[in-house]
């Protein structure tokens, strides 16, 4: 080697990940029907909404909404 060349350390491999944890399918599951219930559970029917009132109403009477109503 020349003198004017570094000296590189390399330094050791990190060590290699721990294996995943196996899948509690049980529990995915339970986990699943939980969101689902709590995403149903908050939904509203079609005259709930404002938009569906609205278009019924435009329906019914033939007039078109305006902004001072």
């Amino acid at each position: 080697m020349s003198m004017f060349t570094p000296k590189v350390v390399v330094p050791p491999p990190p060590p290699p990940p721990e294996p995943p944890a196996q899948t509690d399918f049980a529990r995915a599951e339970a986990l699943a029907a939980e969101s689902l219930r709590q995403a149903t559970g908050r939904r509203k029917g079609r005259g709930a909404t404002v938009v569906a009132g609205a278009l019924e109403e435009e329906v019914a009477t033939g007039q078109t909404p305006t902004l001072l109503g």
